[in-house]
């Protein structure tokens, strides 16, 4: 084997260190290095020595288990004595867990506990705290700070009281009675200057209702289009262009759609809104865009629909009755002559002809506050609708929608009959 330099490692002295640094000084640190280094030697012990010293230089030494701290003899002894094997019976660790003292912290707003040291049972409260629990609808919270039980079982329940009734209530019929949530009961004359007649808008309703159950809008968004349009025709004159009027009819239900459900945009956008009204996608746009404008953005007002759900909300009766009513208020809204009632009276109409075609009941809603004799000519405008079908534009299509999803037909009794009922 050829020989190899010298080499030298590197130690904590400076750049001038290493250069004084000799054969010697390694020598006594790794002594087998260099004489393998000096002489070529190929023995197998002295390379085995060599990779040793290099590891002791390299490697910090690991101290000998005389060099570590021993623990005090007192630990010791007890270890010895139970032998690692902590005996609860046969050791003195019970005396010494009883003679330790408990530590009481107090939670905020809980009283403290007080703690029996002196028995050796399991810790527990020596008198028990009861706390006050939520009070329940129609609890009085002026009789005292007694406990309160609370009844979980549904048969004991009392029943919830509805204590925001009269000011929903109250709210629904000061909205509808605004004169900036109310169209125009002569807008056909007045503002349109009888260029658009009864039968126009008529089909024009017909044509939002087809369009929002093709789509299956939200509940109720029919109803606030119809308003939407009504309140739109009676503030701006329009030209009686088809196109234009399909336009207006189906912006004003994609508007009253998003703001019934926020998840419109899921089923149609303002494509659909233009290829219904057979114009550009821009065009669609700029309409609802006009149409909020004119509305003056005011698009919260209650409808027919709002008051038959605010009728019928605490009602026992069966849910044809409701999806009858509203059958009935849906109808009233291809009717111009409608326009000019209170959505309350609508909806309350409605209801009382609902009742008297499934049960024979003229019973008017309680919470109408109408008697038969105000509500006469709004029932009477319905049932005139029934007996033209095929005159009213969008009746018979309406009719043949309730058959195909009500799946059974109804029969109003003749008004002299509901009036002789009364």
């Amino acid at each position: 084997m050829g020989t190899v330099a010298p080499f030298v490692l590197p130690t904590l002295a400076g750049a001038d260190m290493m250069k004084r640094t000799t054969m010697a000084t390694h020598a006594e640190v790794a002594p087998a290095a260099l004489r393998w280094c000096d002489y070529g030697v190929d023995d197998d012990a002295d390379i085995d020595a060599l990779l040793r010293d290099i590891h002791a230089v390299v490697r910090p030494r690991t101290p000998a288990a005389a060099d570590l701290p021993m623990p005090p003899p007192e630990f010791l002894a007890r270890s010895r004595r139970h032998n690692y094997h902590y005996d609860y019976e046969d050791s003195d660790f019970q005396a010494v867990f009883h003679g330790i003292r408990s530590v009481r912290i107090p939670a905020a707003g809980f009283a403290s506990m007080p703690v029996d040291a002196s028995d050796a049972s399991p810790r527990t409260p020596a008198a028990a705290v009861v706390l006050a629990a939520p009070l329940s609808y129609g609890d009085d919270a002026s009789e005292g700070n007694d406990a309160v039980t609370i009844k979980t079982s549904p048969k004991k329940q009392q029943s919830p009281q509805y204590d925001y009734d009269t000011d929903i209530d109250a709210t629904f019929r000061t909205m509808e009675t605004e004169a900036m949530e109310r169209p125009s009961p002569d807008y056909l004359s007045d503002r349109q200057g009888g260029e658009m007649m009864m039968m126009d808008r008529a089909d024009l309703i017909d044509k939002m209702h087809r369009f929002s159950t093709h789509y299956d809008l939200a509940p109720g968004a029919f109803h606030r289009a119809v308003s939407f349009v009504d309140r739109f025709l009676s503030a701006k004159k329009i030209n009686r262009d088809e196109r234009q009027i399909c336009l207006l009819g189906a912006a004003a239900v994609f508007a009253a759609a998003k703001y019934e459900d926020r998840n419109t945009v899921l089923k149609i956008n303002s494509d659909h809104v233009a290829m219904y009204a057979g114009c550009t996608r821009s065009e669609g746009v700029d309409q609802e865009r006009e149409l909020v404008a004119v509305l003056s953005y005011r698009l919260s007002g209650p409808t027919a629909y709002t008051f038959v759900e605010h009728f019928m909300r605490h009602s026992q009766e069966e849910e044809v009755i409701r999806a009858l009513a509203h059958h009935l208020a849906d109808m009233a809204l291809l009717d111009y002559r409608c326009v000019a009632f209170l959505p309350s009276a609508v909806a309350a109409s409605a209801i009382l002809l609902a009742r008297t075609a499934l049960y024979y009941s003229t019973a008017v809603p309680v919470d109408a506050g109408y008697t038969l004799e105000e509500l006469s000519d709004c029932i009477q405008a319905i049932y005139d609708m029934h007996e033209n079908l095929w005159v009213w534009p969008g009746c018979a299509q309406m009719m043949l929608h309730w058959d195909s999803t009500a799946q059974f037909r109804y029969f109003l009794p003749p008004l002299s009959m509901l009036i002789a009922m009364h």
